[in-house]
Formats: C-alpha cells, structure tokens, sequence
C-alpha cells in the first residue's frame, strides 16, 4: 500500500488524500476535503465508500464518480476535476 496526498485548484480547493494497491493499481482508501459543497451532507461518504476498489484509471474514476454522485448537487468540482485530483496524487 502507498498513501499519497494532492491539492487541486478548480473551481474550488479539493484535497485527496489517497491510500492504494501498487500491485492492482485500486483505491484501498480515500478522504476528500476541500472548500467545495455537496448536498446532500452524506453525498461525500456516500462517495469516498464508492471509490474503494477503483481502478485508478480515468474512464473507471470519471464513471465511478458520476453513478455515486448520481442524486447529488456538487458545487465547487465536476466530475472531471475530481478525476484530476484523485489521479495528481499519483504523480506526486
């Protein structure tokens, strides 16, 4: 397992902080804070529960992303620039 931390600049601050597989290349575990807004409150749990055992992939993050936040409001972030920030913890 590796743990890794990013910071993206969108539309609003989205900090990752990242714990996954090298071998799998999947998501073991994630926490996602910012200044962004999510309604409803329990949307972001929901989320993070979601992405455990994703690919770190674009098209399986992005698809991931948007069935989880299906019934959501998001405001601060898409979900391309989450993609953005989850997969900038890998370069860091």
């Amino acid at each position: 397992m590796r743990k890794v931390h990013n910071v993206l600049k969108s539309q609003k601050l989205i900090k990752i902080t990242l714990e996954y597989d090298e071998i799998s290349n999947t998501i073991h575990s994630i926490k996602i804070t910012g200044d962004f807004f999510l309604y409803p409150e329990d949307s972001l749990d929901k989320l993070e529960t979601n992405l455990i055992d994703t690919k770190l992939e674009k098209n399986s993050l992005i698809q991931k992303i948007r069935e989880s936040l299906d019934d959501s409001q998001a405001f601060g972030f898409d979900s391309e620039s989450l993609t953005k920030a989850i997969l900038g913890c890998l370069i860091h």
